[in-house]
């Protein structure tokens, strides 16, 4: 194959679509990435706080007298508040919870870099064209803030 042949005007179009879809998607995935562990760890410490809280809540009371009650609930409070098995499941949970949660924000750009990615001739181009205009867009009303409405600058 001749060097020609490899950056001929075609392939160059192809490369840039393919490259394009699949920036799009590396953007997404590092966002839904990041989202996912910030999620993890505020979701796996929720869940901790609330069933240590409910553990605690529960060796206040006794339905009859009885120190071995008593003492079995102790033994289950403390294990609740020493073990981390809980927060290892609830980590997971809450990343993958995170993670869906921005790839379903994400859905356009996600499926317009998918398209460009594995579309072949006129769908491809037409998804590269289209994360174009997305990021356009994107970029003049979130980072610059045309097209927003805010309080908190206000002229007057």
């Amino acid at each position: 194959m001749s060097i020609g042949k490899v950056f001929s005007k075609s392939n160059i179009v192809k490369y840039v679509v393919k490259g394009t879809g699949l920036a799009a998607l590396g953007v997404v995935g590092y966002d839904a990435h990041i989202i996912g562990k910030m999620q993890s760890d505020s979701y796996a410490k929720q869940k901790d706080a609330d069933a240590c809280m409910k553990t605690q809540s529960n060796t206040q009371v006794l339905s009859s007298p009885s120190i071995t009650t008593a003492n079995m609930k102790n033994k289950v409070n403390n294990w609740e508040m020493d073990g981390n098995f809980r927060h290892f499941v609830n980590s997971t949970v809450g990343y993958f919870k995170g993670f869906g949660k921005m790839l379903i924000n994400g859905v356009v750009p996600f499926g317009l870099g998918l398209g460009a990615l594995f579309g072949k001739g006129l769908v491809g181009k037409g998804s590269a064209i289209g994360i174009g205009i997305y990021a356009g867009v994107k970029f003049f009303k979130d980072v610059l803030g045309f097209g927003h409405y805010n309080d908190l600058n206000r002229k007057f």
